[in-house]
């Protein structure tokens, strides 16, 4: 049985082609994708091939939501009908972005889905559950304690719901952006304050919530500047978490590092945090839609892969709309 996917090629060229699907077993979820979230950095890297460590042509996408066409026979919680959010399954014959989401269809391991509400306010939303949890991961790998402050580098889609994440969890958080528009959009998130990545501008931040210099900083952006940056703000015994993934090398500071006893975080994508995720998704307190600035119907795929690779920095949340 095939289907149509989005499948980045070895030229560059993002295209709307016919794959096969993976076959169904007892254990194994039939879906049909209704939205399916763009990670705009992430994919705009793979697709115009500046992250080597993934093999082309493969299916983009890693966070979708959609309706289930068939459960196999082993599988309890889930039946037809249902709503689920999924990452594409990774099941194809071939390469994937972490799953490839962006199918018309997918078949997935049932342990991998997580159900939503039939009422859920926002698929779009939902369809950012796994970068989401992205973020909540990477903020939870720090031993946080309510009432402190977090500076979030970097305002993307990971860098936004990292940032509410950790309001949610009860810190206060500054959101730090050279682009004016982000920093907006991270105002109208709700972040406590947001600047530009000049110290003295974060200074003034941290001073006007008073709670002393920050415990944690969370880096987006994998610039070095950016990381000595984030690590020269922290308190004795802060940690800095570096998320998303980009390949290369970076330094530390030994004498500040060791002077001030700062730890270094690691993550690597969700953990076990997408049902936490949609949890504060379906009760309204983590929403993504204002983020979201671009709706794709499948017929227009190619051309906006060549804008996204050109000029990524301009794009914030974007979806592919597969019912349309």
């Amino acid at each position: 049985m095939k289907t149509e996917a989005v499948v980045f090629g070895v030229d560059s060229v993002a295209r709307l082609e016919e794959v096969e699907l993976p076959p169904m077993n007892d254990a194994r979820v039939h879906v049909q994708t209704l939205v399916s979230g763009i990670s705009c950095g992430t994919e705009a890297d793979c697709a115009g091939g500046r992250s080597t460590y993934l093999t082309r042509p493969l299916i983009a996408g890693y966070q979708a939501v959609g309706k289930v066409i068939e459960a196999g026979d082993g599988v309890k919680d889930i039946q037809a009908g249902d709503l689920v959010v999924t990452t594409g399954g990774g099941l194809w014959g071939m390469a994937h972005l972490f799953g490839g989401s962006h199918a018309r269809e997918s078949i997935s391991e049932a342990q991998g889905l997580v159900k939503l509400d039939a009422g859920n306010p926002s698929l779009a939303t939902a369809s950012y559950g796994v970068l989401g949890a992205v973020g909540y991961e990477g903020i939870s790998r720090m031993k946080l304690e309510p009432d402190n402050v977090l500076i979030v580098f970097g305002l993307g889609m990971l860098g936004q719901l990292a940032g509410r994440i950790a309001q949610l969890l009860e810190l206060r958080v500054i959101g730090v952006n050279r682009a004016a528009w982000k920093r907006d959009a991270a105002g109208m998130m709700g972040f406590d304050a947001v600047c530009s990545p000049d110290p003295a501008e974060i200074q003034a931040a941290v001073d006007a919530i008073g709670l002393g210099a920050p415990k944690y900083t969370y880096d987006t952006t994998g610039s070095q500047d950016i990381i000595d940056l984030a690590l020269s703000l922290l308190a004795p015994y802060g940690e800095l978490s570096l998320g998303g993934y980009y390949p290369g090398k970076y330094a530390v500071d030994y004498d500040l590092c060791h002077g001030k006893n700062l730890s270094i975080h690691n993550p690597v994508g969700p953990g076990n945090r997408l049902a936490g995720t949609i949890k504060f998704m379906e009760e309204g307190r983590l929403n993504a839609e204002p983020l979201i600035r671009n709706r794709i119907k499948p017929r227009d795929i190619t051309s906006f892969y060549a804008d996204l690779i050109s000029h990524h920095s301009n794009y914030l949340g974007a979806v592919i709309d597969w019912d349309s």
